[in-house]
């Protein structure tokens, strides 16, 4: 209410007064033109001039001696004005970037027009007429800073202030162009939106990443936009950015390039100990990124053409260090174990009185032919011992291509256009460690077993059309399609159904064929790896935009209208549903309890309470006699999985020039996000009186479910700036914007959608079943009339009668002011405020201490799985100081510092992104929840540079001298160093005594103070472990979520470039860049569970004799590093590279 409040009286207002400045792809040139006593110039003609096409516009100054220009390409323009009476006078570079005003005002000096006064344009230009918070990368600060390996312009976000280090996030064929998770202002990492060109870059799938990142070389600019959006940007909270591609011009420019790595170039990994007392080698790794660009004219002044390719190759020799059975142990010899193995055919069915086999070996004829057919195929251990014993070792590789052209043709003095086309294919190559057994995958950063591959398009065509001077229309259409898809080896056959011949694995469909997964505990897995292979995706989306702009006197109209269409079309059979997720080709699991002796019954006698001792030999001998402890397959109804998104909205915005050096700008925006709906019918809701999935759209169901969506969604924006001198700016705005979160990723695989049938050993000493009789079938489910029965152990995810969007409010109040010799520095107050963020909530959490007994849907249908309701229920706040010292690109040095100082407060479970649980959903404890964010970071320092050493020819020094020009001329020092806090996480302990189903357990802080350790590694705690203890009473622990904080982290980027120009045109350079060039660890936060220690009766932390450290198993040990986007390598690199340009 009150958002639609605000932006109806902003309506009002601009109806009475008209409408904004810039254009998210274009940009403005504003002044005003007075003479040397300040007195306006009325009726000037000021023309702008573009001096790489020749384009030229003209118009005349108001009244009030102002001129605006609308939808300017980017790039330097020349500004003249004349008026007779008056000297003339020409401004040249001024430069027009993306989404953003440049103030060119003019003092004309008395005199004849003939005569004509020149001046260049100051690099240090202040941001003077928009009030959000905003910053840009161009394309000499993407060739200048050493951009860590893989030369994604993302890396360079954490530079900007109040965004968090980015980093990778999914697998390669998932996310091929590796696009990077990162948050912005306190809102989570789904809520970004990037466009290329104007095409949206929505991942309806992962909307944390990117579906496509242009090549290096073909960015012109990244424009950046964090607070305080202009009204025109929507279906963004966190970021809107928009990545323009490169033009050509009247002039020929291209490049050629080589940037190669190798593991001798790397320093060791930190981590890399000697496996048995056998030292590592550092694993062999060959990088190479290499490519082209090249643009210029097709008709001069008329049509122009870029096109830029880069290839990129990584060779890796992928290995996996396993744990195997031995050829003895294969054969029945099980006595290496020192346990006893027992006869799972004998006894009780509670394991009592069970017979052991002689010696722990199993006869001959006992051993299951299907495990020895299985077991044939297994390569056998290459190291000794009986754990950790196969070193695999196999070639990984990687190969991308990437495409980005453009094409620029001005038909007219009226009429401009362009279109921009991108392309990427990629094949992974990750052998499976097991070679025919397929198994995991042995690349080093992990990701799916198989062959992956897949293109990803990209399009977008734009028209600007002046209808005269003062109204302009213009329009564009994009499309990006992401298509995926990854497949482990052998899916040419049924090997379970027709191999093996075991019931209920595999089934008639293509995607379903290959290895059942085998998992015996305590082995490496055997046949397909992952519940969710294998898989294709192809998700195409559509943006449709059209703007006006209409000049008035010193406002300046802009509405408009857009419409974003995505669909996401998946084949694969993922369950999300809860239990044990076997995948669709069947899965079989192996514990130790069938083989094992129950020496202690239950009470009752229908339990056992204690077990002799068993370990990985127990569970293979399970294996070995062919039974199984549970078994299971996951069906996919109707595939595809075809989901469908729709958004629309609608602008209108005006800046105001109210007085000469005062600019307010007052819009609205419109939004509206149509219920999304599966190819045929609507999604399905939950209905708890009768615990039914309804299926919307299906029988009598209605497609929407009866779900209200809101169609109010108006957002306000304002924002005052105040050019208190020509060198100190003051701005200060606010802005609502709705987050963009789409139900696609969540929703797409709920129940009816997919089914999962497992069959579960009645308790932990029986088996479920014997392999040669396999899987029970999947017993299908109607859902002709649109109502279908819940499973009781199945999870499932609604909406209620309503599902509320949530909206950010953000706010800001800058100071930025000209220092002279090119600086300009800012400081300002930023805050965020997400009202009802998404989030989920299981409404069937148990109380305290009730266990499943208490949980509401278990009293009504004995039902205990999860079932979590999606809707907008959390606020969190963000509020931070950030400052900004920049100098941009002139005379040879290039500098900028941010810095950040922040915190960030939400909901435990969520806050890193819109899918995220509640940790305590237990009804009377939700108000726990509340504390600091996972993703804050307290302070964070950024410093980036490039410094052309003074010497040489054209420099300060030996500019004359041929020697000095040929040993140190041409040289050039880079760099990029990070300082930041480390992120929050919580100490956690077993539920056990809280017997609370669906929340999770803090531990109790036993120690008003917990002092920092600073230990790493095994045994060695980083914060003291006798702070917290367990919780052995039926309550939530004294410990608040994310209390303590992770190892901070400090890193330097180093480049040092040597330039030779051959010609006057053609120069060559070589670089030499070092990532983390102290070579310094950055870690990862210990281990938080406090239970995880072996501890005495009295509940004291044992200590090893044989090493005398504590036997923490995790807990409060740094074990590991954190990753910031550099695909898994922490420790030092060294790149070299070559650019040819012209």
């Amino acid at each position: 209410m009150f958002a639609t409040s605000i932006s109806l009286a902003i309506l009002l207002t601009l109806f009475l007064a008209p409408v904004s400045f810039a254009q998210v792809l274009y940009g403005s040139i504003v002044g005003n033109v007075t003479d040397n006593s300040g007195a306006v110039v009325a009726g000037a003609t000021v023309k702008i001039t573009n001096k790489a096409t020749n384009q030229v516009r003209e118009t005349v100054t108001t009244e009030d001696g102002a001129y605006t220009f609308t939808t300017v390409q980017t790039g330097l323009w020349e500004v003249s004005v004349s008026k007779t009476g008056f000297k003339g006078f020409t401004r040249s570079n001024v430069e027009v970037t993306l989404n953003n005003i440049t103030r060119s005002n003019v003092a004309l000096e008395v005199g004849q027009v003939v005569d004509t006064v020149s001046v260049t344009a100051d690099a240090g230009v202040l941001q003077t007429d928009r009030a959000e918070i905003r910053a840009e990368l161009n394309s000499q600060t993407l060739q200048n800073i050493p951009i860590p390996p893989g030369r994604n312009y993302q890396q360079l976000l954490r530079t900007l202030p109040g965004i968090t280090p980015p980093s990778n996030a999914h697998s390669i064929p998932t996310n091929p162009s590796r696009a990077l998770q990162y948050n912005v202002n306190g809102t989570t990492s789904s809520s970004n939106n990037v466009r290329i060109d104007g095409a949206s870059q929505y991942n309806l799938f992962l909307p944390h990443v990117t579906a496509y990142v242009p090549a290096l070389e073909s960015i012109e600019t990244v424009n950046v936009v964090t607070n305080n959006f202009d009204a025109e940007q929507g279906l963004a909270g966190g970021a809107a950015i928009n990545v323009q591609i490169k033009s050509g011009t009247n002039n020929l420019h291209g490049a050629g390039f080589e940037y190669h790595d190798n593991h001798l170039t790397k320093a060791r990994p930190w981590n890399l100990v000697p496996i048995n007392n056998v030292p590592q080698d550092k694993p062999k790794r060959v990088y190479n990124q290499f490519g082209g660009a090249i643009g210029g004219p097709i008709i001069k002044d008329k049509l122009f053409y870029f096109a830029s390719f880069e290839g990129t190759n990584d060779r890796q020799l992928g290995n996996r260090l396993l744990t195997l059975p031995t050829a003895e142990m294969r054969a029945g010899n099980l006595s290496g174990g020192g346990l006893g193995i027992y006869d799972p055919a004998t006894g009780n069915a509670i394991g009592q009185n069970r017979t052991q086999f002689a010696g722990g070996i199993i006869p001959t004829a006992r051993i299951d032919p299907i495990a020895q057919a299985i077991l044939k195929d297994l390569p056998l251990p290459n190291r000794a011992g009986f754990t950790n014993n196969y070193y695999a070792t196999a070639a990984y590789a990687f190969d991308r291509k990437t495409i980005d052209a453009k094409v620029n043709y001005n038909f007219s003095e009226k009429l401009t256009t362009y279109g921009r086309f991108s392309f990427l294919r990629y094949k992974q190559l990750n052998p499976g460690a097991l070679g025919p057994l397929d198994g995991v995958g042995t690349a080093p950063q992990g990701g799916n077993t198989g062959v992956g591959s897949g293109d990803t398009y990209g399009m977008t065509v734009a028209a600007v059309y002046t209808v005269n001077t003062n109204f302009i229309v213009d329009a564009n259409v994009g499309y990006t399609k992401q298509g995926t898809k990854s497949e482990q080896g052998f899916l040419d056959k049924k090997i379970g159904l027709d191999v093996l011949k075991i019931p209920g694995t595999n089934g008639a469909r293509d995607f379903e064929n290959g290895w059942p997964r085998f998992a015996i505990s305590g082995f490496a897995n055997m046949g397909v790896q992952d519940n969710f292979m294998p898989y294709t995706r192809n998700d195409p989306q559509w943006v449709y935009v059209t703007n006006f702009n209409w000049t008035r006197r010193n406002h300046n109209i802009r509405f408009g209208f857009e419409m974003a269409r995505q669909t996401l079309n998946h084949l694969q059979a993922e369950w999300n549903g809860g239990g044990t997720a076997e995948p669709g080709q069947g899965g079989f699991q192996f514990g130790t309890g069938p083989t094992q002796l129950c020496t202690a019954a239950n009470t009752a006698g229908t339990a056992c309470s204690t077990f002799a001792q068993g370990n990985q030999f127990n569970s293979f001998a399970t294996f070995l006699l062919g039974y199984y402890t549970s078994a299971g397959r996951t069906y996919l109804v109707e595939p595809p999985i075809i989901y469908k998104s729709r958004a629309y909205s609608g602008y209108i915005r005006d800046g105001w020039q109210v007085k000469q050096n005062l600019t307010v700008t007052l819009g609205t925006r419109y939004e509206y996000y149509p219920m999304p709906r599966r190819a045929d019918r609507g999604i399905e809701r939950y209905d708890f009186a009768t615990n039914t999935m309804k299926v919307c759209g299906v029988g009598n169901v209605p497609e929407d479910c009866g779900v209200k969506l809101s169609k109010k969604l108006f957002s306000p924006r304002v924002g005052v700036a105040w050019r208190i001198s020509d060198s100190f700016v003051m701005r200060t705005g606010y802005g609502l914007t709705f987050d963009p979160i789409s139900l696609a990723r969540t929703f797409r695989t709920n129940y009816p959608m997919l089914l999962a049938f497992n069959v579960v050993a009645p308790n932990s000493a029986a088996t479920a079943g014997l392999l040669r009789n396999g899987i029970p079938a999947t017993p299908l489910v109607p859902i002709t009339n649109g109502s279908v029965a819940v499973p009781g152990s199945v999870n499932v995810l609604t909406l209620g009668d309503s599902f509320r969007r949530p909206y950010i409010q953000s706010w800001n109040l800058v100071l930025e002011k000209s220092l002279g010799w090119g600086f300009t520095a800012s400081a300002g107050y930023i805050a965020t405020r997400t009202v009802g963020q998404s989030g989920q909530i299981n409404l069937n959490a148990g109380l305290v201490g009730g266990g499943t007994a208490s949980q509401p849907l278990n009293q009504k249908f004995g039902r205990v799985a999860s079932t979590n309701l999606q809707n907008g229920m959390a606020n969190s706040h963000y509020d931070s100081l950030q400052m900004t010292l920049k100098r941009r690109f002139s005379n040879g040095l290039q500098v900028q510092a941010n810095y950040t100082w922040g915190k960030a407060v939400g909901l435990a479970g969520l806050g890193g992104d819109n899918d995220g649980t509640l940790a305590i959903s237990e009804p009377n404890f939700r108000h726990l929840n509340r504390g600091i964010l996972a993703i804050n970071i307290p302070q964070n320092l950024q410093l980036t540079g490039a410094w052309e050493l003074p010497f040489g020819k054209g420099k300060r020094w030996g500019s004359d001298n041929a020697v000095v020009s040929a040993l140190a001329g041409g040289w050039q020092l880079s760099w990029l160093y990070g300082a930041f806090t480390g992120y929050p996480f919580s100490v956690t302990a077993s539920g056990t005594s809280l017997n609370a189903p669906g929340s999770t357990q803090r531990a109790d802080q036993v120690k008003s103070e917990v002092k920092k350790l600073g230990g790493i590694g095994v045994g060695n705690p980083y914060y003291d472990p006798t702070a917290f203890a367990p919780v052995t009473t039926a309550r939530f622990g004294t410990a608040g979520f994310n209390i303590l904080t992770s190892p901070g982290t400090a890193n330097l980027d180093l480049g040092l470039f040597r330039e030779f120009r051959i010609t006057e045109a053609l120069k060559l350079q070589f670089r030499v860049e070092a990532f983390n060039a102290t070579n310094t660890p950055h870690f990862a936060a210990p281990g938080g569970n406090v239970s995880s220690p072996s501890r005495d009766a009295a509940g004291n932390i044992l200590t090893d004799p044989a090493t005398g450290l504590l036997r923490l198993n995790g807990f409060m040990e740094v074990t590991g590093t954190r990753q910031f986007g550099r695909e898994g390598i922490d420790e030092r690199i060294f790149r070299f590279g070559a650019r040819l340009s012209f």
